[in-house]
Order: C-alpha cells, then sequence, then structure tokens
C-alpha cells in the first residue's frame, strides 16, 4: 500500500477510536489541566523551530500552490491557538471539562498562501511541530471565539467558542449542531451523548472503523484535494500527531 495512503487509512481509523471514545488518556490532555493551560511559551518555541519550518517548506511546496512558485519568504506568526477536542468523558457522564487539549496552532504565510502548523507534546513533556495543513481555519476560528475557549467536534467540523458554561456556534457546521443561539453546556452534553451513544468502544461503528461518518475507504478519496493537504511530521513525534491531529481525512475550511 502506498505510504501516503497508508497514513490516511491510520489517520482515519485513529478517529473512528477517537469518536467511539476507546481511549481518553493522551500525554497531551496530561500537559494541560482546566487551571493551568498549555504550556503555550513552549508551543510558540516549537513551531518557531527548524523542524516546523522544514514541514511548512514541504506544505508550501503542495502541488499546485502559489506558494511552490512564489518567491516571499515564509512567515510564521506569533499566535498560539489551543484548540481543544470534545472530551470522551464529558460526552459518557457530563463530567470534567467539555474539552480536552487536541493541539495548539500557530498561523504561517508564504506569499498569499495560509498554512497552520499544529504543535504538541511528547510524553516527556517536550513540545514538537507535529503536523502542518493549509488554510488557516484555527485562526480565523480564533478571531471569531473572541477570546473564549476554542471546542472542536471532529466528527461534524463543528467549532464552537465556550464561555463559563455556555457554547457558540461559530461555523455553519456548529450552528447545523446547536443552532445559531448560544447554549447551556448542560445542554450541549445531552446532544453529543445521544448523538455519540452508538459510537462507544465496542460498538459496531469501532469495529468497522468508521471515521468521521464516513468509511475508512471513502476518506481516502479525499487525499489529493487541495484544501485537504496535511504534512505529517517524522520521528518520535509521529504517534503522537496521528492520535491528538487526526485531522487528514476532512476538508479544511475557511471563513
Amino acid at each position: 500500500m502506498p505510504v501516503k495512503k497508508l497514513v490516511l487509512r491510520t489517520a482515519a481509523g485513529l478517529v473512528g477510536t477517537l469518536l467511539a471514545f476507546a481511549a481518553t488518556a493522551t500525554a497531551t490532555a496530561a500537559t494541560a489541566s482546566p487551571t493551568t493551560g498549555p504550556d503555550l511559551a513552549a508551543a510558540a518555541t516549537a513551531a518557531h523551530s527548524a523542524e516546523a519550518t522544514k514541514l511548512l517548506g514541504k506544505a508550501a511546496q503542495r502541488p499546485g500552490s502559489a506558494a511552490a512558485k512564489s518567491t516571499a519568504k515564509l512567515a510564521i506568526q506569533q499566535d498560539v491557538i489551543p484548540v481543544y477536542a470534545l472530551s470522551a468523558d464529558f460526552v459518557r457522564t457530563g463530567a470534567g471539562d467539555v474539552g480536552t487539549l487536541w493541539y495548539v496552532a500557530t498561523p504561517a504565510t508564504k506569499g498569499t498562501d495560509k498554512l497552520t502548523v499544529f504543535t504538541a507534546p511528547d510524553q516527556g513533556g517536550a513540545w514538537h511541530p507535529v503536523n502542518v495543513a493549509t488554510g488557516n481555519t484555527e485562526a480565523t476560528m480564533a478571531a471569531a471565539a473572541r477570546g473564549a475557549k476554542l471546542l472542536t467536534e471532529p466528527q461534524l467540523g463543528a467549532w464552537y467558542a465556550v464561555t463559563g458554561s455556555t457554547l457558540r456556534a461559530l461555523n455553519p457546521e456548529a450552528t447545523n449542531a446547536i443552532g445559531s443561539a448560544p447554549i447551556a453546556l448542560s445542554a450541549y452534553r445531552q446532544q453529543v451523548s445521544d448523538r455519540y451513544q452508538d459510537k462507544q468502544a465496542g460498538s459496531t461503528y469501532a469495529k468497522n472503523g468508521t471515521a468521521g461518518g464516513y468509511d475508512v475507504a471513502a476518506s481516502t478519496t479525499q487525499e489529493d484535494t487541495p484544501g485537504a493537504w496535511l504534512i505529517l511530521a517524522a520521528g518520535t513525534a509521529v504517534a503522537l500527531a496521528l492520535g491528538a491531529v487526526t485531522l487528514i481525512t476532512r476538508r479544511r475550511r475557511t471563513a
């Protein structure tokens, strides 16, 4: 099986595992608590490292990219955007925080091309660049969140702003899920419990390896979609990259 398709298939399966809530404890979650949050200084350092620059350079050279022909310099911004994914414990029991730290995003540009580098800690707590994606989804959603916690529900491609005990939709997918008006986290918990009650570990959904509402074979057909281009880091961070940032099978969206 070609390496790219293997990576896509592996990532898709991991998305299915994530959404089946088979495993909830990750190194990323362990480094951030509702009190302390992630180490954003370390995340920023990782986003500006030589390793990150190399990954961004590869992403900028993707087929059909305007950046591939551009002589503009790569520019990595100073912004660090923590992204939280819907928590398995919250879905199952309503306990704990609604989201678990997934990764930290830092926008970058090369000419008119917009890119995003994802950073996450390894099991020892050291931060690394783990992925690069085209587009500036996280920056766009963070701006719309206006300082609130940025939460994503990966299966739907939905993005939310969390403020205290309320949740606000930030994109059309989120509006379709919860409506245009802010809702209480308790109401959201009931929604996601209903949405995923048949996708728990051991369910048919989990056993079939279904990812994001699509079967694995179907998801691999998106690999050549320009908006879905993603570069994976090599080395010891790969396992964390796939476990914490399994975005390779979804199409990137910008507002």
